[in-house]
């Protein structure tokens, strides 16, 4: 597998494909995910990160840092640890534990939309740690641009205000 993608037909369970399908890795939705059979727990906060535990409570993943505004976020899948880094404001590498790149992600060309996971080659990372950076670069693509909007709507708003006082200087 060259890499994964999402399909958003259903918005509240988006299931994982490998490539563009048809077959599906995972299926979540937003308390849960069902990756091989078992039930994964689900917790993210866009400013601090997020966890996915077993049914028994144990921690499979663990992304720490700012989703929305961090640089770097460390993913910590099983004993296995990943960094990403934000290369540009929208484009993601996705580094293992020795500095090598393992994948790659972007916001551009309808990346949120998608959010393809691309990996370097063939990839031979367990299921496990696929879905999980999968997951995790979703969230971050996914807060990013809520950030973006946010911001956008906020300017759009100052512009308005600004015209309409603007419109009744010259008025009066």
């Amino acid at each position: 597998m060259h890499y994964v993608s999402w399909d958003r037909t259903n918005r509240d369970e988006p299931k994982l494909l490998a490539e563009a399908g048809p077959e599906v890795l995972a299926t979540f939705t937003h308390e849960t995910a069902q990756v091989e059979g078992d039930t994964w727990d689900l917790i993210t906060t866009p400013e601090s990160g997020a966890v996915a535990k077993d049914g028994s409570g144990r921690e499979i993943v663990r992304a720490d840092g700012s989703l929305k505004r961090d640089k770097q976020i460390t993913v910590q899948v099983d004993s296995a640890q990943y960094v990403i880094v934000g290369e540009t404001s929208k484009n993601f590498i996705i580094d293992d534990a020795a500095g090598q790149k393992v994948a790659q992600f972007t916001s551009d060309h309808n990346g949120v939309r998608k959010a393809i996971l691309e990996f370097e080659g063939e990839t031979t990372l367990p299921y496990t740690h696929i879905v999980a950076l999968a997951w995790v670069s979703r969230l971050m693509l996914e807060a990013r641009k809520m950030l973006n909007s946010t911001a956008l709507i906020g300017f759009l708003v100052f512009l308005s205000v600004f015209s309409a006082e603007s419109r009744a200087r010259l008025a009066s």
